[in-house]
């Protein structure tokens, strides 16, 4: 075994108690928010310059009212579940996304972007 594929197998099993909690949490959040009639939860959010955070959660119908608690957990694990995904979009000039997970199929969907500053050089030599 190479150093580098010796790196990668101990960065995957580092990971493994995260994907583990991520999947018991998504079980417990998901039974909540269908016991409440939830059919989709979106979650937006946005980080740069070393920090991030979640923007808004909506959720669908906009009948219903998470308490402070719930929507604490769901901010939590949309923040959690997308930072999984792209780790590290919060440093120098972020990122940011949205998660849309439909309860009634429990699938989730994630559309993140990052930002970058691009640059172009002319050069003028010899003229």
């Amino acid at each position: 075994m190479t150093q580098a594929t010796d790196f990668y197998a101990q960065m995957l099993e580092s990971q493994r108690p995260a994907a583990e909690q991520r999947v018991e949490t998504r079980a417990a959040l998901l039974s909540e928010l269908r016991t409440l009639g939830a059919t989709s939860i979106e979650v937006q959010y946005e980080g740069y310059g070393d920090s991030g955070n979640v923007e808004d959660v909506v959720v669908t119908p906009d009948a219903i009212t998470l308490t402070e608690e719930l929507r604490r957990r769901v901010e939590d694990f949309g923040w959690d579940f997308a930072y999984a995904l792209s780790p590290g979009f919060e440093n120098n000039e972020g990122g940011y996304g949205e998660l849309t997970w439909s309860l009634e199929a429990d699938k989730i969907d994630v559309s993140h972007s990052n930002r970058y500053i691009a640059s172009a050089t002319t050069e003028h030599e010899g003229l």
